[in-house]
């Protein structure tokens, strides 16, 4: 550090990053895979699913090496989302196969446990604005896939 920077308090080091704390609620294709992307990059990532089963689809070595950990639980169940540390997450990505899990999942999470962001995956793009309005972003999957297509086609 120069004398220059010792005075101002500033550093010239970068920033220092931590993990991310993230909760995912279904444990499907999505959700299994987007559990390794993330924790490829350094995240803790936990996963919930009610079906003990679902866990088979993520690699037993993060799960042995903490960096991924499988709960077995309910995502709408606010004691199960608890299990998970949700209240201490800074993203709660819920990506179940059904809407209605996603949605609750979300409301709680954003709603009761302050989770700074939340990603709800849902199908019926008609009740997509009246979530976003309450503060969730959302994901269909059939928008981009749509948005992928028309641009392959096109450029």
């Amino acid at each position: 550090m120069s004398i220059e920077e010792s005075r101002s308090g500033k550093s010239t080091k970068g920033p220092i990053y931590r993990a991310l704390r993230i909760v995912i609620v279904g444990c499907g294709i999505t959700g299994s895979a987007v559990s390794v992307k993330l924790s490829d990059t350094g995240n803790i990532v936990k996963v919930i699913d009610c079906d003990r089963r679902s866990f088979e689809l993520l690699p037993i070595r993060r799960i042995e090496t903490n960096r991924i950990v499988p709960i077995v639980g309910d995502g709408t169940n606010e004691l199960d989302l608890r299990k998970a540390n949700v209240q201490e997450a800074d993203i709660l990505l819920t990506l179940t196969g059904q809407d209605t899990i996603n949605i609750m999942s979300a409301q709680i999470g954003r709603h009761i446990f302050q989770v700074p962001k939340v990603i709800c995956r849902i199908k019926n793009v008609e009740i997509r604005t009246i979530y976003q309005e309450v503060g969730l972003i959302t994901v269909a999957p059939s928008e981009l896939e749509r948005d992928f297509l028309f641009d392959q086609a096109i450029f």
